[in-house]
């Protein structure tokens, strides 16, 4: 919570104020178009645009690069495998590598102007308007709001116990004490969880409407931003399908 200012309240771009339910499916289609790729350029092509959708949704690319940095270096163990194990040979396993972290980096780069230009609780509540099915909407925002405040409440509880002299070390008496307050910190999320369930009833959850109430008329500017994401989307797989000597 403490850099959502910065991925996407400190700088605004046209597709901070697009349709969140036009927004997550034109990138859920140019997500599929760069899964379906297969040639080493279409897939340096992608990267290209997921990169300038990053620059102009302008987010902070130095945090994007470092949350991408580490799926980067996770996918290039590719090439240390498939040179050796593809049957075409090293180097159709190289080519195969290349393409498959390629595509790995653009779709993690598309992902972050899909979800980083609107509160998370904004593009969830779009999910269920694409009728997703609204428990499972549910269930993903209340994950994501006390998955933090449970990670805060182990911090104070660690807080505290480093206050009381304890350190933690390789030894049987520290796993004791993870094991404890791991325990109490489950009880207590067992007794939140009933107060939230009793004040959901109380706000009249699972009546008819719901989170998925509330969404303005689409406009014809965001109508025109989902059909340019929905042209790339073709324009890409037209691209990689010459590119493999289809057209």
């Amino acid at each position: 919570m403490t850099t959502d200012h910065l991925l996407y309240g400190a700088e605004r771009s046209s597709l901070h104020r697009m349709d969140e339910r036009l927004k997550l499916t034109g990138f859920a289609l140019l997500l599929i178009a760069m899964s379906l790729l297969q040639t080493p350029v279409a897939a340096l092509a992608a990267c290209g645009l997921a990169a300038g959708a990053v620059v102009f949704a302008r987010l902070p690319v130095v945090l994007v690069l470092r949350r991408t940095g580490g799926v980067a270096l996770f996918l290039s163990t590719f090439f240390l495998i498939l040179p050796f194990s593809h049957p075409g040979g090293s180097r159709a396993g190289v080519q195969e590598a290349l393409v498959i972290v390629l595509k790995g980096i653009a779709m993690v780069l598309t992902i972050f102007p899909m979800f980083w230009t609107a509160p998370l609780h904004r593009s969830l509540k779009a999910l269920a308007g694409l009728r997703l099915p609204q428990r499972l909407v549910t269930l993903l925002l209340l994950t994501f709001r006390y998955v933090q405040t449970y990670e805060m409440r182990l911090a104070q509880l660690r807080i505290s116990l480093q206050a009381r002299g304890f350190r933690f070390r390789r030894n049987l008496e520290t796993l004791r004490m993870i094991g404890g307050v791991v325990g109490l910190l489950l009880l207590r999320s067992f007794e939140q969880t009933e107060r939230i369930y009793q004040a959901m009833l109380c706000r009249g959850y699972g009546k008819k409407g719901g989170i998925a109430e509330g969404f303005p008329p689409v406009s014809i500017s965001d109508g025109c931003r989902f059909a340019f994401l929905f042209l790339l989307s073709l324009l890409l797989v037209a691209f990689d399908l010459h590119l493999r000597g289809w057209g």
